[in-house]
């Protein structure tokens, strides 16, 4: 039996031919490694944009909240009743208007519908109403009576009385704007609500 003889050349190409096949293949398994790297940083990239994109929405709501919150706070610093002074002689029956704004806040075009004695109706407007208590007075009585044009501030040494239980005299509604321009409203069955703010239909909120 005759063996096989590989000359040396023949060896080296062997060794050279395989040394490149477990090249190619380690080639190709460094490579599928490198991809699932790359798809997993990639993953991970789009997973953290996400996360903050989330995020950064939720903090954009959690501050449209806070806003809204804060403008229906300021707004509920506006408030009218009616009231009377405490004099025996001529005393003084009317509607105060306040601002008791904790920034200092006007508001405008305020507009006051009141009820009085024997079904009367009045709407007291005030172009502006700054910071403070205003008084309107009313003179006469029931279909006779005539208001004040002019709301004079409350004075510190005023005393008025607000009527707390009479069911002849109310205040029906309530409307201004503040600065920036949003009309609100109040009533005594629901209570504040946003009108219009400017530059979008009049959408009234709870």
């Amino acid at each position: 039996m005759s063996s096989l003889h590989l000359e040396p050349g023949t060896i080296a190409d062997w060794v050279a031919a395989l040394a490149a096949v477990l090249g190619c293949i380690l080639s190709i398994f460094a490579l599928r490694v490198a991809l699932a790297a790359n798809k997993t940083a990639d993953e991970t990239r789009q997973a953290a944009v996400a996360a903050a994109r989330d995020s950064a929405t939720r903090e954009a709501q959690r501050d449209e909240v806070d806003r809204a919150r804060d403008r229906r706070q300021l707004a509920g610093s506006v408030a009218s009743w009616w009231a009377a002074d405490r004099e025996e002689n001529g005393r003084r029956y009317g509607v105060v208007v306040s601002n008791q704004s904790p920034t200092s806040a006007v508001f405008y075009d305020v507009e006051v519908q009141v009820a009085g004695p024997g079904g009367a109706t009045h709407t007291i407007r005030m172009k502006v109403l700054p910071p403070g208590q205003f008084f309107v007075q009313k003179k006469g009585l029931a279909q006779q009576s005539s208001w004040d044009g002019i709301p004079l501030p409350v004075r510190e040494a005023d005393v008025l009385d607000p009527f707390t239980v009479a069911g002849d005299r109310s205040i029906t509604v309530l409307e201004y704007a503040d600065g920036l321009g949003t009309r609100w409203q109040w009533t005594p069955g629901a209570g504040l609500a946003e009108l219009a703010s400017p530059g979008r239909s009049t959408t009234p909120t709870s």
